[in-house]
């Protein structure tokens, strides 16, 4: 595995970023939402993602769940196109296999950002500095 390709899935993963891939050496492109990277309990580092469009050595007809080997992913692309979290298609981040050696899992805890409303004090309106005519253009 090289070693960009962890940190540019787990910023895809934190960003909630499409990424392209080419894996096991083949020339074909899959695009994947990835949800989770992992060490499975063989030691070897896996990726869950939800395969939305590309090549299937299978055949198998997109959008699918599938874990990726990193060390066999060749080239990496982040792509400008973001997802959701796929829950309605079972992802879960509580499952027992990413308790152990997580790396990176999508979080939809984000806290908002709330902007509280102005408080109507002489206070505040002195600190915001004097206050303008209605229409200063006009004479």
């Amino acid at each position: 595995m090289m070693p960009n390709i962890l940190k540019l899935l787990t910023h895809a993963i934190k960003e909630k970023h499409c990424v392209a891939i080419r894996y096991h050496g083949q020339t074909h492109i899959r695009v994947l939402e990835p949800h989770a990277i992992y060490t499975a309990e063989n030691g070897e580092v896996l990726m869950d993602a939800f395969q939305v469009r590309g090549y299937s050595s299978s055949g198998r007809p997109t959008p699918f769940w599938r874990p990726f080997r990193l060390k066999k992913i060749n080239v990496v692309s982040v792509l400008k196109e973001s997802f959701t979290t796929r829950v309605e298609e079972g992802f879960d981040a509580s499952k027992a296999k990413y308790k152990k050696g997580m790396y990176a899992i999508v979080d939809d805890r984000r806290r908002a950002f709330v902007i509280p409303p102005p408080v109507l004090t002489q206070t505040v309106s002195e600190e915001m500095g004097p206050h303008l005519p209605k229409n200063p253009y006009r004479r």
